[in-house]
Protein backbone atom coordinates (compact mmCIF):
# COMPACT_ATOMS: atom_id res chain seq x y z
CA UNK A 1 0.00 0.00 0.00
CA UNK A 2 2.87 2.56 0.67
CA UNK A 3 4.35 1.49 -2.65
CA UNK A 4 0.95 2.30 -4.15
CA UNK A 5 0.72 5.46 -2.33
CA UNK A 6 4.22 6.58 -3.27
CA UNK A 7 3.18 5.86 -7.12
CA UNK A 8 0.25 8.06 -6.34
CA UNK A 9 1.92 10.76 -4.95
CA UNK A 10 4.39 11.00 -7.80
CA UNK A 11 2.01 10.75 -10.97
CA UNK A 12 -0.12 13.55 -9.03
CA UNK A 13 2.90 15.61 -9.21
CA UNK A 14 3.85 15.28 -12.66
CA UNK A 15 0.30 16.01 -13.75
CA UNK A 16 0.46 18.72 -11.04
CA UNK A 17 3.73 20.14 -12.88
CA UNK A 18 2.49 19.76 -16.73
CA UNK A 19 -0.51 21.68 -15.10
CA UNK A 20 1.62 24.17 -14.46
CA UNK A 21 3.85 24.23 -17.11
CA UNK A 22 0.63 23.95 -19.46
CA UNK A 23 -0.89 27.11 -17.38
CA UNK A 24 2.56 29.34 -17.66
CA UNK A 25 2.49 28.23 -21.32
CA UNK A 26 -0.44 29.51 -22.05
CA UNK A 27 -0.59 32.81 -19.78
CA UNK A 28 2.79 33.42 -21.80
CA UNK A 29 0.59 33.01 -25.11
CA UNK A 30 -1.91 35.46 -23.86
CA UNK A 31 0.42 37.89 -22.48
CA UNK A 32 2.05 37.78 -26.43
CA UNK A 33 -1.22 37.97 -28.01
CA UNK A 34 -2.76 40.97 -25.31
CA UNK A 35 0.53 42.58 -25.70
CA UNK A 36 0.54 41.97 -29.79
CA UNK A 37 -3.06 44.05 -29.77
CA UNK A 38 -2.13 46.60 -27.72
CA UNK A 39 1.06 47.78 -29.99
CA UNK A 40 -1.32 47.71 -33.22
CA UNK A 41 -3.88 49.34 -31.23
CA UNK A 42 -1.17 52.03 -30.42
CA UNK A 43 -0.29 52.08 -34.24
CA UNK A 44 -3.74 52.64 -35.47
CA UNK A 45 -4.37 55.28 -33.38
CA UNK A 46 -1.19 56.80 -33.93
CA UNK A 47 -2.15 56.27 -37.53
CA UNK A 48 -5.90 57.90 -37.23
CA UNK A 49 -4.14 60.76 -35.00
CA UNK A 50 -1.79 61.62 -37.74
CA UNK A 51 -4.24 61.02 -40.75
CA UNK A 52 -6.85 63.40 -38.78
CA UNK A 53 -3.50 66.36 -38.00
CA UNK A 54 -3.17 65.85 -42.17
CA UNK A 55 -7.13 66.35 -42.87
CA UNK A 56 -7.03 69.35 -40.09
CA UNK A 57 -3.54 70.62 -41.72
CA UNK A 58 -5.25 70.93 -45.67
CA UNK A 59 -8.18 72.36 -44.44
CA UNK A 60 -6.83 74.89 -42.52
CA UNK A 61 -4.46 75.60 -46.02
CA UNK A 62 -7.46 75.49 -47.88
CA UNK A 63 -9.27 78.38 -46.13
CA UNK A 64 -5.76 80.25 -46.10
CA UNK A 65 -5.44 79.97 -49.34
CA UNK A 66 -9.06 81.37 -49.80
CA UNK A 67 -8.71 83.98 -47.73
CA UNK A 68 -5.42 85.14 -48.92
CA UNK A 69 -7.12 85.31 -52.49
CA UNK A 70 -9.66 87.47 -51.22
CA UNK A 71 -7.23 89.65 -49.74
CA UNK A 72 -5.31 89.99 -52.58
CA UNK A 73 -8.10 90.62 -55.34
CA UNK A 74 -9.15 93.28 -52.89
CA UNK A 75 -5.92 94.93 -52.46
CA UNK A 76 -5.85 94.67 -56.63
CA UNK A 77 -9.01 96.43 -56.42
CA UNK A 78 -7.69 99.09 -54.31
CA UNK A 79 -4.44 99.47 -55.98
CA UNK A 80 -6.31 100.10 -58.86
CA UNK A 81 -8.59 102.86 -57.55
CA UNK A 82 -5.56 104.07 -56.19
CA UNK A 83 -3.78 104.38 -59.25
CA UNK A 84 -6.93 105.89 -61.22
CA UNK A 85 -7.83 108.56 -58.48
CA UNK A 86 -3.92 109.62 -58.54
CA UNK A 87 -3.69 109.43 -62.45
CA UNK A 88 -5.65 112.82 -63.07
CA UNK A 89 -3.74 114.48 -60.14
CA UNK A 90 -0.15 113.19 -61.99
CA UNK A 91 -1.32 115.04 -64.97
CA UNK A 92 -2.21 117.76 -63.40
CA UNK A 93 0.57 118.53 -61.66
CA UNK A 94 2.73 117.43 -64.44
CA UNK A 95 1.11 120.54 -66.86
CA UNK A 96 1.43 122.86 -63.85
CA UNK A 97 5.29 121.92 -63.06
CA UNK A 98 6.07 121.78 -67.03
CA UNK A 99 3.95 125.57 -67.23
CA UNK A 100 6.05 126.97 -63.85
CA UNK A 101 9.38 125.34 -65.27
CA UNK A 102 8.72 127.12 -69.14
CA UNK A 103 7.53 130.29 -67.21
CA UNK A 104 10.98 130.61 -65.10
CA UNK A 105 13.57 129.61 -67.43
CA UNK A 106 11.52 129.76 -70.59
CA UNK A 107 11.76 127.70 -73.96
CA UNK A 108 14.79 125.42 -74.71
CA UNK A 109 13.71 126.67 -78.38
CA UNK A 110 14.34 130.16 -77.34
CA UNK A 111 18.33 129.27 -76.83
Amino acid sequence: MTANLAEEIRAREAEAKEIISNARAEAAKMTAVARTEAEQSVKATKQQCHREWRERVAAAEKEAEAKALVLTDKGKADAKAFYEDNKKKAANIAEWLASEVMAAYGSCRNV
